[in-house]
Order: C-alpha cells, then sequence, then structure tokens
C-alpha cells in the first residue's frame, strides 16, 4: 500500500567529513533529504559509505564549499526518472516516482558568489518539470528583515551581496510562482536556521512548492539540532494525487481544442471574432506566464492538461490576445460563460483548480499588480519608526473590491492600464454566493471570492492589507507601507504606535494578524524591538543547546552505562564548557505567572507560548478545563493542525522553574487579588475579618498582663471587673451577628437588583427578565437579531434601570437580565467550558444601554468582565455556609469566642 505521507528535510551540513555518523543519525525520521554545503571533491565521497540504506544522487566539486546532495530511503516505492547535476555543486535536480507519484525534487545551494544559478535553474525547471516540485535549500537570504532577521530592521540593508541575492530569489520564486512553505504555515512566527557567533541569527533555509499545490503540504517545521550554525527544515507532503482516480488523458489536437473553446471566441450574434488584437498583451508576457504553470495531474473543468498549452503556444497566442480583449472591452462576462469555472481538490474542500487560459490571464494581471505593490513600497522602514506587521490568515476568502479601486484610482493619471486591468480582474474573480435580496441594498456591490489556487488571489490580499494600513495610518504625518509576498509592514513615528494600535483593535476580525515588531528609538533610546540585535549571548544559547543534545544523543547511543564511558565521557565535556553552560543558567525557566487581560485571570502558561516582549501568550482553544492543564504543563507546541492558537494580551508576573512553584504563586496571586476585591467592595465576608481582627486588637490593648508564675490568686474587684469585661464583649458578639445576620438577608436575594437600582414603571414590555438559561439566551439572541425593535425595547428598559457610577449601572442592567446562576456559565472569551459573553448581541445591547448612562464602551466592557469573574465568589458568599449545624450568627460567635480564648486562655462563661 502507497504511503499516505512523506518526509523531506533540507540542511546545510556544513561539510560531512566530520560527524557523519552523528548527521545520519538526525535523518532517521526522514524519507527525502536535500543536503547542502556537503564538501565533495574527488577522493571524498564518503557519503557512498551508506548507499545500503539510501539512493544517493549528489555533485562532486570541491572539498571546502559548496555542494548539494539527494537522498531517497531504500524503503520508498522509488523509480528514477532522470537526474541533473550542476558542475559547481549549486544544485542536483532528480525526477522520479515516489509511492506511484511523479516529483521533480531539487536541492539547492544558493552560494553568495553565483549571479546566474537561478535564473539558469529556473529555464530549465519552466520546461522540463513533471509532478509536484518540491525546492529545498540554502538560499543565502531573508525574504523579509523585519521578521526572518533577528535584528533592528529599520536600517536599509547595505550588504550589496545580500540585496542581489534577495532580487534573485525573488525572481525565481515569481517564474515558477512557488511558496515560501515555513511561512505560509507559520504567518507571524519568528523562527531562525543560522546561528554563528557575531551574527544576527537568520532564516536562510526554505522549502519552496508551487502556489497551486500548497493543499499537498500537511505540516513544516523549523528543527533542532546538535549542530551549532544549521537547522534543518522539515516538510511533511500528503502523497496523494489531486485526481480521485488516474484515467487515460485525452489530449486533443489543436484543431479539438478551437471547436472545445469556440463558444468564448463567438461575439453575441454567434460571429466568430477577427484575427486582429490590440497589444494589450505581449507574446513575452504569454510565454512567461504559461512557462510559470507547473505540469502535474491537477484536474481542470475542460480537462486540458497544462502540457498542452505548453507543447502548442505558438498556436494559441492569438486566441489568448483576443480573449483578453473581449474581458477587456466589457464584452465577455467570465461568470456568464463559466470562464472562471472551478474544480475542488477532492482532499482539500478551499483548493480551487482553474481552467488553463483562465490561468494564464490571472497571471499575467497578477504580476502586473504586483508589480504596482513593488513600486509603491520601499525596502526599508525610515529610521527609528514604529513597525507593525499585518498578515492574513488565510488564502481563501471574501472581499468586497471598492476600497482596493480607491487605491488603484490615485495612480488614474500616471498609469491608466492599471485601472483597466483591474477591472478585468474584477471581471475575472467569482461572485460571491448570493444574499437575502430582501434585507440588502442591491445596489451595494457585490463580493468576490478569493480563491485559493488562483494566481489572484495572493496579490489581492496583499493589496487588501496595503489599504488597510492605509486607513490605519492615512491621518498621520509620518507613515510607510512596506509590501513583501506574505505581509504588509506598517510603520510610524513612536509617537503614534498607541493610536495605531488602538484603531487596530477596533477594527480587528477573523481574515488578518495583527503583531506589533518595534516601538522604535525616542531620542536615542530603544523603546522594545521584537528581533533584537542576536547578541554574542545568543550564539552561546544556541551553542549550549547543541552541547546539550550532543550529551543526550550520545548518552542515548550507549545501552549500557559502561559503554558510555568508554565512548563519551561526561564529565569532562561538561567541565569543558562549564562556562557556556553557567553563562545561559543552566536550567531554564519553564513556566511563567501571568494574568490574562480579557478576563483578568491568574493562569499559569509555559514560557514557550510567550512572545518575546512578554506582552502576549498563545492560549489553547480546548473547551476542557483539563485538557488546558495537561497542555499547559506539557508544554506543547502552541498550535492544532499546523495552525497557531490565537494569542492573547497578557500582563507578565514571573518565571519558575516548576510546575509546582508557578501554581503556588498562581494560587497566592488569586488570594490576594480576591481579598483586594473583598476590601474594596464592602462585602460581608470582609467585614467580619475587620470586625474580628479589630477586636481581638482590643483585647491585646485592654487586657492586664497575664499573670506570672508568682501569683497565685487574682483579686477579687480584678476578677469582677475581667468579668464585666466579657459581659460587654459578649453583647457586642451578639449585635454584630444580628447586623451580619441582616447583610446576609439583603444580599441573599440574587436576583433581586441592587438599592441604587430601580425597575422602570413607565416601560411596558413582554421581556421575560431576568433569563435563567442557555435556551433563553439563545431564544433572546434570535429575537434581537431578527427584530430592530426588541432591541430597541431591551436598551430602553435596561438603560432606565440607572445606578451611581459606571459599575452600579453594569450591575444593575447584568442583575436584570441575567440570573446569577445563568451567569456563571459566562465569561467573557468563552475560555473553558464556558460560553463567550462578548460575541453575544446581547452584549451590544448593554453597550447602547449603558452608553445612555455615559457609561464608555470600554468602561462597560471591564465592568461586564468583573461583574462575571465575581459572580461564583458572590453566590458562595450568598448562600448559607454548612458549618456543622451551626448558623451564621452562632458561628460568627464562635469565631470571636475562639479568637477571645487565644488571647485570654480562658472560657466564656
Amino acid at each position: 500500500m502507497a504511503s499516505q505521507t512523506i518526509n523531506f528535510i533540507t540542511w546545510n551540513v556544513n561539510g560531512l567529513k566530520q560527524n557523519r555518523d552523528q548527521k545520519f543519525q538526525e535523518l532517521q525520521n526522514a524519507d527525502i533529504v536535500f543536503l547542502q554545503e556537503t564538501h565533495i571533491g574527488t577522493g571524498d565521497e564518503h557519503i557512498k559509505d551508506y548507499k545500503d540504506e539510501w539512493y544517493i544522487f549528489y555533485t562532486k566539486y570541491t572539498s571546502s564549499s559548496k555542494g548539494t546532495a539527494i537522498l531517497v530511503r531504500k524503503s520508498l516505492d522509488f523509480e528514477h526518472l532522470s537526474d541533473e547535476r550542476d558542475n559547481c555543486g549549486t544544485y542536483v535536480v532528480l525526477k522520479c516516482k515516489l509511492e506511484g507519484q511523479l516529483y521533480t525534487l531539487v536541492s539547492v545551494y544558493n552560494h553568495h558568489t553565483d549571479a546566474k544559478t537561478l535564473d539558469n535553474l529556473s529555464s530549465y525547471l519552466q520546461s522540463m518539470t513533471t509532478g509536484l516540485l518540491v525546492i529545498g535549500g540554502d538560499f543565502n537570504t531573508v525574504l523579509n528583515p523585519f521578521i526572518d532577521k533577528k535584528c533592528n530592521t529599520s536600517r536599509k540593508i547595505k550588504n550589496g551581496n545580500q540585496r542581489k541575492l534577495l532580487l534573485f530569489v525573488k525572481k525565481f520564486m515569481k517564474s515558477l510562482q512557488l511558496v515560501d512553505v515555513w511561512r505560509r504555515k507559520n504567518p507571524i512566527k519568528q523562527d531562525y536556521t543560522f546561528y554563528i557567533k557575531d551574527s544576527p541569527a537568520s532564516r536562510l533555509d526554505y522549502f519552496f512548492i508551487p502556489e497551486e499545490c500548497t493543499w499537498r503540504v500537511r505540516s513544516c517545521d523549523i528543527r533542532n539540532s546538535e549542530r551549532p550554525d544549521h537547522r534543518p527544515v522539515f516538510l511533511e507532503i500528503n502523497n496523494i494525487p489531486a485526481m480521485p482516480f488516474q484515467k487515460d488523458c485525452h489530449i486533443p489536437t489543436i484543431f479539438q481544442w478551437l471547436n472545445l473553446k469556440q463558444y468564448l471566441l463567438t461575439d453575441e450574434t454567434g460571429s466568430l471574432l477577427g484575427e486582429e488584437s490590440s497589444q494589450a498583451l505581449s507574446e513575452v508576457d504569454i510565454f512567461s506566464a504559461v512557462n510559470s504553470l507547473q505540469v502535474s495531474d491537477t484536474p481542470r473543468p475542460d480537462d486540458i492538461p497544462v502540457s498542452f498549452y505548453k507543447d502548442n503556444i505558438q498556436h494559441l497566442i492569438q486566441y489568448i490576445k483576443m480573449l483578453y480583449d473581449r474581458i477587456h472591452s466589457g464584452a465577455f462576462n467570465c461568470s456568464e460563460k463559466h470562464f472562471n469555472e472551478t474544480v475542488k481538490s477532492p482532499h482539500d474542500n478551499s483548493q480551487h483548480f482553474f481552467n488553463v487560459d483562465y490561468l494564464i490571464i490571472a497571471t499575467i494581471l497578477a504580476k502586473r499588480l504586483g508589480d504596482y505593490l513593488e513600486s509603491q513600497s520601499k525596502d526599508h522602514a525610515p529610521k527609528d519608526s514604529a513597525t507593525v506587521m499585518i498578515t492574513p490568515k488565510t488564502f481563501c476568502t471574501e472581499m468586497r473590491l471598492s476600497h482596493i479601486q480607491d487605491e488603484i484610482e490615485k495612480q488614474k493619471q500616471s498609469n491608466p492600464n492599471l485601472y483597466q486591468d483591474f477591472l478585468i480582474v474584477k471581471n475575472l474573480l467569482r461572485d460571491a454566493p448570493e444574499v437575502d435580496t430582501e434585507s440588502v441594498d442591491v445596489s451595494i456591490e457585490r463580493d468576490k471570492l478569493l480563491d485559493q489556487g488562483c494566481p489572484l488571489t495572493p496579490v489581492l490580499i496583499m493589496l487588501a492589507l496595503k489599504c488597510f494600513g492605509s486607513a490605519l495610518a492615512g491621518h498621520l504625518k509620518q507613515q510607510d507601507i512596506l509590501v513583501f509576498k506574505d505581509s504588509v509592514i506598517l510603520c510610524t513615528q513612536p509617537e503614534d504606535l498607541e493610536k495605531v494600535l488602538a484603531a487596530v483593535r477596533e477594527r480587528a476580525n477573523e481574515v488578518f494578524y495583527i503583531e506589533e515588531l518595534y516601538r522604535g528609538n525616542v531620542n536615542g533610546k530603544q523603546l522594545k524591538c521584537l528581533g533584537n540585535e542576536s547578541m554574542p549571548e545568543d550564539w552561546k544559547k544556541r551553542e549550549a543547546e547543541t552541547l546539550m543534545n550532543s550529551i543526550q544523543y550520545k548518552m542515548d547511543k550507549g545501552n549500557t552505562e559502561s559503554r558510555v564511558c568508554e565512548q563519551f565521557d561526561f564529565w569532562s565535556v561538561i567541565n569543558e564548557h562549564k562556562e557556556i553552560l553557567m553563562e545561559v543558567g543552566g536550567r531554564k525557566k519553564m513556566y511563567a505567572v501571568v494574568t490574562l487581560q480579557d478576563s483578568d485571570e491568574v493562569a499559569v502558561a509555559p514560557t514557550n507560548w510567550l512572545s518575546l516582549d512578554k506582552k502576549q501568550c498563545y492560549w489553547p482553544p480546548f473547551k476542557s478545563p483539563d485538557k488546558c492543564m495537561e497542555a499547559v504543563q506539557s508544554r506543547i507546541k502552541p498550535e492544532t493542525g499546523g495552525k497557531p492558537w490565537e494569542k492573547l494580551n497578557i500582563s507578565f508576573h514571573r518565571e519558575y522553574f516548576t510546575f509546582e512553584k508557578s501554581k503556588e504563586e498562581q494560587q497566592e496571586m488569586k488570594e490576594r487579588k480576591e481579598r483586594s476585591y473583598l476590601l474594596s467592595t464592602g462585602f460581608p465576608g470582609m467585614l467580619k475579618r475587620q470586625r474580628l481582627e479589630s477586636t481581638q486588637e482590643m483585647l491585646k490593648q485592654q487586657l492586664p498582663p497575664a499573670p506570672s508564675a508568682s501569683t497565685s490568686r487574682m483579686s477579687a474587684d480584678d476578677k469582677d471587673e475581667l468579668l464585666q469585661m466579657l459581659r460587654d464583649i459578649k453583647s457586642t458578639v451578639q449585635e454584630n451577628s444580628a447586623m451580619l445576620k441582616k447583610l446576609l438577608k439583603d444580599n441573599t436575594a440574587s436576583e433581586v437588583p441592587s438599592s441604587t437600582s430601580i425597575a422602570p414603571k413607565d416601560v411596558k414590555t413582554n421581556l421575560k427578565l431576568p433569563l435563567r438559561t442557555i435556551k433563553d439566551v439563545a431564544r433572546t439572541e434570535r429575537q434581537l437579531k431578527k427584530n430592530a425593535t426588541t432591541w430597541q425595547k431591551y436598551v430602553r428598559y435596561l438603560s432606565r434601570l440607572g445606578g451611581f457610577g459606571q459599575k452600579d449601572v453594569i450591575k444593575n442592567i447584568m442583575q436584570h437580565l441575567l440570573t446569577d446562576d445563568l451567569a456563571t456559565k459566562f465569561n467573557w472569551q468563552g475560555r473553558g467550558i464556558k460560553e463567550p459573553f462578548s460575541k453575544l448581541i446581547l452584549t451590544d445591547v448593554i453597550r447602547d444601554a449603558a452608553s445612555k448612562q455615559s457609561v464608555m464602551r470600554i468602561d462597560c466592557d471591564a465592568e461586564i468582565k468583573n461583574y462575571l469573574w465575581s459572580i461564583a465568589d458572590r453566590i458562595g458568599r450568598n448562600r448559607p455556609r454548612d458549618c456543622g449545624g451551626l448558623t451564621s450568627d452562632a458561628t460568627s460567635a464562635l469565631l470571636l469566642d475562639s479568637s477571645f480564648h487565644s488571647v485570654t486562655g480562658m472560657p466564656f462563661d
């Protein structure tokens, strides 16, 4: 049975001579391996020692530089078709079948002195690729210096070779429509593959696959290694054919193809169009677009493969030009003609496959829009500016194009062709599904679908994010927007950053991530940078990690204690590297105590979930508290199915080495917080505690000193005075008990509004309040969503409850709206097993009602959070406690009796 997944590794090994066995040991979980810097020259072909386990394809160059290789594990079902090896050691191309599926595999070492390697490789792959194209290697440059390099990125990259290499890599990716797989899977994560002393850590090693094939990727990770400089990148590919079954693909003749496409080449009267066409498309554009498409088993609506277009491109140029002109003139509606029809992948519902003629035109337009974006973007941030990254969460969504049109119309005078191209883009995109026309103004522009697999989707999302950034910072005097392939960087002055972030919070949604990168410099002082300069300590830390990995590896390799001692002198290595281990602290603090700002909850989180500035934290989406606790204790990777968890804003407190210590601090903080809350609100429990403490202090001050050993008897007068004092205290206890009883009674009716709440007598409603069950809430939500009149009734009723101050206003509203038992089933974000109150329509109703009492939205949300947070404690205090059959006042008296006894050593009479 064919394997469902194939595991790839790409790794710069910096020479295979040293520690060969150790390096090959690290490849045990791989099926296919791309190696770079193998340093294999004539006579250095030790890689052949592993031919019993691997099929090996490698270059020979010199013993000190370059060299690439591809290794295929012999346990795979492998069929060799052809291979191509560069005589300068920069790449190996292998065409083969793996478990019955066609692949073109490429291992690349893009040396910083090479100027033509990627251009030559691009031309070859455009013509010779078959099956799934997988490219892996060390490309010696970062694609986005803001997140792929650990440094202050406000400065322009001055290294000329680096800038050239970046241009070559970008051109290479465009020529084959390639995607940086790790970045696509990790849109906001900052991790690096290259560590070297006295240099910034960087991400230089990549896996690339074509955009149309991203659905085949299952996972992509950067792995730890025992070596201190490069880390390997791991890729897991679904070895599933794009078509559900193999069929004999009938390749039409050019005449059959023309007959099939005749409906696209006729006007409204059915007459064939003439052969004349404008110069809107050049032959160079068409050739470039066709060559960038991948030849694979991808299904097409018309069943005509890419290979047909590549083989017959000379005969098809005129057709593509005429088709483009029809769309350009508006005489051709792509949706009505089904020109933008798609086939969905049977394995990934979000992946769409288009006809090749559609892809050609879409590719040309995507390149033009991409060139426009690059021309509008600088390649570095202004000096000392603050930076925020905006990046998409998905490449499959609905979008309204009107705000993008505003951006393009700005260039209408200087580049009129761009506006015409944009009209064609709108025609090419599929319409979003119909909405309820009774409730929506038909004049509103229809949303368009941005499908994964369409060449226009990534560039339109980037353009939309650029427009979003402009809307956030357009009112600022100084702002710049830098556009990269997978993200947009917004640059502002440090003093304007908070305004931008506030605007971001108001407009955040599920379409994109927002990440604050750098707060800039003020008066020469750096405020914050998530990618600080990589200092020598960073390299030492990496070196220490490498050392410990090596120790673990060698200890694992020895099956017995004696064998370990023979192969590896543990203590000598520890002593040799003692300084490094001590400098990085030896032990790592594993857990942190934080406060989740959205729910004001004190929690324990693994330190690997925290952002570098310790202001945000990944948090698991699990509803089960036990599962959340298990995730925290296990310090699992903060993602589910390859998708990172949501990041929450936090207040960081302290870090600890163990989970137990963190839990102790969490409990102490909770208790301190509760005491502070009770003291500020004056609840009976705190009043009782305060009276107890004051009584103890009074007794200490009023009682005579304890009798000494030499005193045999107490005088009669002293005894009478003491007994009178005890009677007075007993009377005080009874008065306090009566007062406590009254206070408890006043607070027991959990559903009765506070004394400051006056139910509005002039509002006659049929609102069945307070709501008592989750079903009641669901029913109310449906009513509010369906009927605006119901909304107004709720707002009018709740807004007239009144209260003294914003806290009392929200308390009155919440008590009239929900029973306490129902309120305990909610928290603000829906953490654990509770429901999210912030997502209810009722929350907006409360905000509207509170605003009529001059309570601002931010204060309203804060008070709702506090109310939901304290509801369980309030219910616990209001319900009679089981004290062994004692009543509340008897319990209070007993507490005071015990206190008295502890001071005097004497019981009450």
